[in-house]
């Protein structure tokens, strides 16, 4: 009888094993760092107008803007936070700088469609730092909700060059940007932001019931136990 209680216990242990995998809540986070100038790919200034290398860093600020890929392999919950105003820490572990552009972010789907900004998003989200020149905190976060499995776009500009879809609500992505943007004294073109998934499946029933077989096998062993110790006691 002992060794079939060991190894009952052996599977019970599997079994927990099992279960708690199989509820574990998966998350991704993909990390953006650079500088707008060198990195923008939305560089359009006005009709037939394209940044160059004689344009002011304030016309980047103004004008630029750079957009991103990063694809959800699963329905999940999404957001994203900037650290380059105030600087800090991003999720990688990396020291960003601060004095960067005051940040605007703009979420788009696989198709360009304009779905979220940081026009109401959150200003000085957890996570951001105060900036020890200016006092203040403009680094952004933004809740994407929740994304179904396909590549999404996110872009930063410098606020407030919000996208023409967002402005006009119709159009994509590939329509570019309003050029609202701006840059203040003391600030540069650097960037840095994470983007954070979280599965936002629901946790598969298998690991209830998982849980439930194991509390079975343990008071079916239990009561083994019992009758055992009580069947020897009368024997005696």
């Amino acid at each position: 009888m002992s060794k079939i209680i060991r190894l009952a216990k052996q599977y019970i242990f599997k079994i927990l094993l099992l279960g708690i995998s199989a509820g574990t809540v998966q998350a991704a986070t993909f990390y953006f760092v650079g500088d707008l100038r060198a990195d923008a790919n939305f560089t359009s200034c006005g009709d037939q107008c394209t940044l160059g290398a004689g344009n002011s860093d304030g016309d980047y600020a103004q004008w630029a803007a750079l957009a991103v890929n990063f694809n959800v392999p699963v329905t999940s919950q999404m957001s994203a936070i900037t650290f380059s105003y105030g600087g800090g820490v991003n999720g990688n572990g990396t020291v960003i700088a601060p004095n960067g552009f005051e940040p605007y972010l703009s979420l788009f789907d696989p198709s360009g469609t304009f779905l979220a900004s940081t026009f109401f998003g959150t200003t000085c989200p957890v996570g951001a730092n105060t900036n020890s020149t200016t006092q203040q905190c403009y680094d952004v976060g933004l809740d994407g909700g929740v994304l179904s499995p396909g590549t999404y776009s996110i872009a930063i500009s410098a606020f407030e060059n919000l996208s023409f879809a967002e402005n006009t609500g119709s159009g994509t992505l590939a329509d570019g940007f309003t050029g609202l943007g701006n840059l203040a004294p003391g600030e540069d073109l650097h960037y840095a932001f994470d983007v954070v998934l979280k599965d936002a499946s629901p946790i598969p029933e298998p690991a209830t019931f998982y849980l439930t077989v194991c509390a079975v096998l343990l008071l079916f062993l239990t009561g083994k136990r019992r009758i055992g110790s009580s069947t020897e006691g009368r024997s005696r």
